[in-house]
Parts: structure tokens; C-alpha cells; sequence
């Protein structure tokens, strides 16, 4: 099966794409352009957006570290808790970075938890 023969991943297509990994220490990071599609009408970050994101790519990231620590083991892909802030208002155009890391990775990954923060990529101001 080739990937094209795949169906979207939920919130696959909203333009953030990965710019850099390192699975060893379990960070990801990716950037963005928001459009006005993304922004509520408060203003902010579309809460629904920044968790389907921070749930799509930290998945992937828990999975990979895990098997990057414990080889011989099922991959781990769920965290223990997903919770969304959104932090300030922010504007059609604004480039973002996504910054995804697993703050606890440890070798025996007992508790799996997995962080999202999204910055404006000019001023590395919280959204």
C-alpha cells in the first residue's frame, strides 16, 4: 500500500510540517503559518487545532522515543493527560513553532508524558 492509498490522518493537512527530530532525547519540532481559519473568533488559537496537532505529532514522538529506550518492547503512544491553553491572541500570517517534547522520558517510561508548545517564530512569545 502506498501512502497516497492511505486515508488523512485527522488535522493532517492544516500546513504544520516537521522541521527537525531527535528521537534519542524526544524533542520534534515543526513550524507553521497561521490563517484565519485557525483563529476563533477570540482571537486565539483554535483550542480543537492545537490538540489535534499536539496529539497527532507528540503520539509519534512517544512511539519512536519508546522504541528508541526499549527496543524490545511495544512502542508507548499514548500520554497520560492532554491538556490545551491557548496563551495570547495572534494573527492571519504569524509563522509559529511547534515545539513537541516528552519532559520525562526516561528508560522505563512509566509514566508517559508529552509536552506541545506553540511560539510565534519571530519573538518566541507563547500562543
Amino acid at each position: 500500500m502506498t501512502t497516497s492509498m492511505l486515508p488523512e490522518m485527522y488535522g493532517s493537512s492544516v500546513g504544520a510540517h516537521v522541521v527537525d527530530t531527535d528521537i534519542e532525547n524526544g524533542t520534534m519540532r515543526l513550524k507553521m503559518c497561521v490563517e484565519a481559519e485557525h483563529i476563533t473568533t477570540s482571537g486565539v488559537l483554535d483550542e480543537g487545532l492545537v490538540a489535534t496537532i499536539a496529539d497527532n505529532h507528540t503520539t509519534f514522538l512517544l512511539m519512536s522515543h519508546s522504541l528508541s529506550v526499549q527496543p524490545d518492547q511495544m512502542p508507548i503512544s499514548v500520554s497520560i493527560c492532554l491538556t490545551v491553553h491557548t496563551m495570547a491572541r495572534i494573527a492571519p500570517g504569524t509563522d509559529i513553532e511547534i515545539v513537541c517534547s516528552t519532559p520525562l522520558a526516561t528508560s522505563t517510561l512509566k509514566q508517559p508524558q508529552a509536552a506541545a508548545v506553540f511560539v510565534d517564530a519571530h519573538d518566541n512569545r507563547i500562543v
